[in-house]
């Protein structure tokens, strides 16, 4: 069995093992993988269709940014469906000639795209030092050439690690402790002296550096010129145009650069952690350089937003409103319509101008509609925004349906830990689709309007659920207590009933002590704006638009703050204080790691809830002065990343339910 392994000339194939030491975690590793490379794909074939289609931005940064997308995806398209393949159906084996084309073209499209960075940072240069001579420096044919130039030049400096490869022996193994092929980590198979290969790469990394060295004096002199600037609005503008570019250098050379590091001095790193750097390298690029221009190019995010169209804003209250006509004369109209600035009161056979001023002296009544703003100060770049939230949306929505399927299927988890992880799993569906559709809607289609009673109800389902989750991770909490502090009593204390009256109470308190708040919100005059700068219904910025009294509403939902859920916070760390002190008088290490590797889990989960939770009730109240659009990216992390990370993290900390879900992907035992 043991000359399975070993050759003495060229092997047929390899044997890629993925990511070695995490390969109970491919599959939800291909989650992550596959939503990358669709944002990739997308991204960049929107960047070329915008620029292709849209006259005005055929010019050379344009032009540059154009060969950037299109190495992108020559990049990720020479690793990721091979990765895929490995994580999805066990496709280990490649082919010698295939794994060298593999290599040849990874190292091909990293050099093209250190290549067009160094292009696109001399484009900045010339714009910003010597803008009066940009259209004579970077005619279309200067342009053409750089472009040849950026192609041709890595192709032929990588071609000869082919023949440096192909010449090598492999007596060794076959197997490749990598998720695809790339040229260190295959030369060092042979069997024969690889100091040319290791001298060659090196002298390639060096030209990398040479690049990056380029870059970096471009930008000294650009940030020179920008703070010779006048005005303080030109060198924040300049700064803008250039910000772009430097996030997508950092992004780009940095993985780059530890990569090649750890291959030589990095023996003591992990080579998990290794593979996983060189695949960020791979990935993250490619995905994020489309964001990045798209949100931060003024051209491209305008053609975007043409795709999407967006009708202008029209708001509408129901109100009861007495105005004067003329000195002595009233008459009472019902209905309001308010178009930009201006609002008109409706009565029948007349319209008559009703100045905003006005507005505020009229007695409302509940009104009929609010108008969610999304993400205020980011609406040029909502499109964008809904990739990630779509993606976190249906990551959850697959992880906890996977998580119920799996506890359902397997006899073996029908026990305490894992019936509380099942209500987790419930309450994570039912929070995130409380918002996301909607706010997917605002994005995509601009739905803005949600009816008050709608409001009220998508208000009591985000705080209920809120409440029952944080009183299901005091549960879980209470579990691991009896399990690991007196693990001979578990199954007495903690039986079928008992769990049943857990999860009942749990349901419970959420609800009641939730109920008074569309209530309380219910019975407030609304005077102000029927605007909500939010995407969804929260309580307390529903409460801030009435103009009365509502100190009873924020005293109370500041006693659901500290009293219900900091008491949770309080019950959880005295659980876990204990659960520590009972897991460091374990009498060997491995008993420890063992029992710190039960409760990783749920102290990540306590930690992705509450932290978000609390910063965001926080500065609702005390946080005037945060940027609104922050505090809004806050509050749906919140919302968001909760459900998307627990199936995640119980999925790979679990290994009961890793086992299963493995078995489901392969039909055989682990």
């Amino acid at each position: 069995m043991p000359m399975l392994n070993y050759t003495y000339s060229h092997p047929s194939t390899f044997i890629l093992l993925g990511i070695p030491g995490l390969e109970a975690a491919h599959v939800w590793l291909s989650i992550l993988f596959c939503t990358v490379y669709i944002i990739t794909l997308l991204g960049n074939c929107t960047i070329l269709l915008i620029i292709k289609t849209e006259p005005s931005l055929h010019q050379p940064m344009f032009y540059l940014l154009c060969v950037l997308s299109a190495v992108d995806l020559g990049l990720s398209t020479a690793t990721v469906p091979r990765m895929l393949g490995i994580f999805w159906f066990n496709f280990r084996e490649i082919s010698f000639g295939g794994c060298l084309t593999q290599m040849f073209f990874i190292h091909t499209f990293t050099g093209m795209e250190s290549a067009v960075l160094l292009a696109m940072a001399f484009d900045r240069y010339v714009a910003i030092c010597n803008p009066l001579r940009y259209t004579v420096i970077l005619a279309k044919k200067r342009i053409a050439l750089i472009g040849l130039v950026t192609i041709l030049k890595p192709g032929v400096l990588i071609f000869p690690l082919v023949f440096l490869v192909d010449r090598l022996p492999f007596c060794r193994t076959s197997v490749l402790a990598h998720a695809y092929c790339e040229h260190m980590g295959i030369a060092k198979l042979a069997c024969a002296d690889i100091r040319a290969n290791g001298e060659y790469d090196l002298f390639l990394v060096y030209l990398l550096v040479i690049d990056l060295i380029m870059i970096f004096l471009s930008y000294v002199r650009i940030l020179q010129a920008i703070f010779q600037l006048p005005s303080k609005d030109s060198c924040l503008k300049a700064l803008s145009t250039c910000g772009s570019h430097m996030a997508v250098m950092f992004i780009f050379y940095t993985p780059v650069l530890f990569s090649y590091l750890t291959h030589r001095f990095g023996q003591q790193i992990p080579r998990s952690a290794h593979i996983l750097v060189a695949s960020f390298h791979i990935l993250m690029p490619p995905m994020l350089n489309p964001v990045i221009y798209g949100v931060r190019a003024k051209e491209i995010r305008e053609r975007v937003l043409r795709i999407f169209p967006r009708e202008r804003a029209t708001y509408f209250c129901i109100c009861t409103a007495t105005i004067t006509l003329e000195p002595g004369h009233t008459q009472e109209v019902r209905g309001m319509y308010s178009q930009g600035n201006v609002l008109f009161c409706l009565s029948v056979g007349h319209l008559l101008p009703y100045s905003m001023s006005d507005s505020n002296k009229t007695d409302f009544t509940n009104p009929s509609t609010f108008i969610l703003q999304g993400i205020p100060g980011l609406e040029a770049a909502h499109v964008w925004i809904s990739i990630p939230f779509c993606s976190m949306y249906t990551i959850a929505i697959l992880g906890n349906f996977t998580i119920l399927f799996i506890v359902k299927m397997e006899p073996g988890l029908h026990g305490p830990m894992y019936y509380f992880l099942c209500m987790l799993a419930v309450n994570d569906l039912v929070m995130s689709t409380s918002t996301l559709p909607k706010t997917l809607s605002i994005f995509w289609f601009n739905s803005r309007e949600i009816d008050f009673s709608a409001c009220l109800t998508q208000m009591y389902f985000i705080h209920c659920f809120s409440v029952m989750e944080s009183g299901i991770l005091m549960t879980m909490a209470f579990d691991r207590y009896v399990a690991i502090c007196h693990p001979l009593r578990y199954s007495t204390t903690l039986t079928n009933p008992v769990v049943a009256q857990f999860g009942l109470a749990v349901v419970l308190r959420g609800s009641m002590l939730i109920l008074p708040f569309p209530l309380l919100a219910r019975r407030w005059p609304y005077c102000r704006t029927n605007i909500i700068p939010e995407p969804f219904c929260s309580h307390i910025v529903v409460v801030k638009l009435a103009c009365a009294d509502t100190r009873i509403s924020s005293y109370y939902g500041l006693f659901v703050l500290f009293c219900v859920m900091g008491l949770d916070v309080i019950f959880i760390t005295v659980s876990y204080i204990q659960i520590l002190r009972a897991i460091f008088r374990l009498p060997t290490k491995d008993a420890r790691l063992k029992t710190l590797g039960t409760c990783g889990s749920h102290l990540c989960t306590i930690l992705a809830f509450y932290i978000p939770g609390l910063f965001s009730s926080l500065m609702y109240r005390f946080g005037p002065n945060v940027a609104v659009h922050f505090h809004v990216l806050i509050a749906n992390m919140f919302l968001l990343l909760p459900p998307m990370l627990n199936p995640i993290i119980y999925g790979v900390r679990t290994r009961q339910i890793r086992d299963r879900l493995l078995w489901l992907f392969t039909h055989k035992g682990t």
